[in-house]
């Protein structure tokens, strides 16, 4: 008999020597398409932040959280569970990063923080 296959338990990474890496793609677009992410050249994004990056090598997936300070592949079931753990990454406006600690922000918050550009409205001054 064949595998059973089920939506919460999908197929491994289906990779033969006629799976190209389009097809990979497609998977990772489709899944990505579902929560409203952009696929750019060096990874996955939302609303201009960097979630991480998600693949299959030898037939294994994985996803690379960019939020991690030590950025490593971690083993994911299909492209479903590898772009939903990148869903559940918590995405901070530059705004709030504005009142948390200086000490306590990562590299990467740095980084969005060094290329902010306020809002216009926010740029307001009111005096009293």
């Amino acid at each position: 008999m064949g595998e059973n296959i089920s939506p919460l338990h999908p197929a491994p990474c289906p990779l033969s020597s006629s799976t190209t890496g389009n097809e990979i793609m497609v998977q990772i677009a489709d899944e990505c398409e579902k929560y409203g992410f952009e696929i750019l050249d060096d990874g996955i994004y939302h609303h201009d932040v960097k979630l991480g990056e998600v693949g299959c090598t030898n037939g294994r997936w994985w996803v690379i959280r960019a939020s991690l300070e030590h950025q490593q592949k971690v083993p994911c079931d299909s492209a479903m569970d590898a772009v939903w753990s990148l869903s559940m990454v918590q995405v901070t406006c530059c705004e709030d990063l504005l009142d948390r600690p200086f000490e306590t922000l990562t590299v990467e918050e740095w980084r969005r923080l060094v290329e902010y550009q306020p809002m216009s409205e926010s740029r307001e001054l009111v005096a009293v």
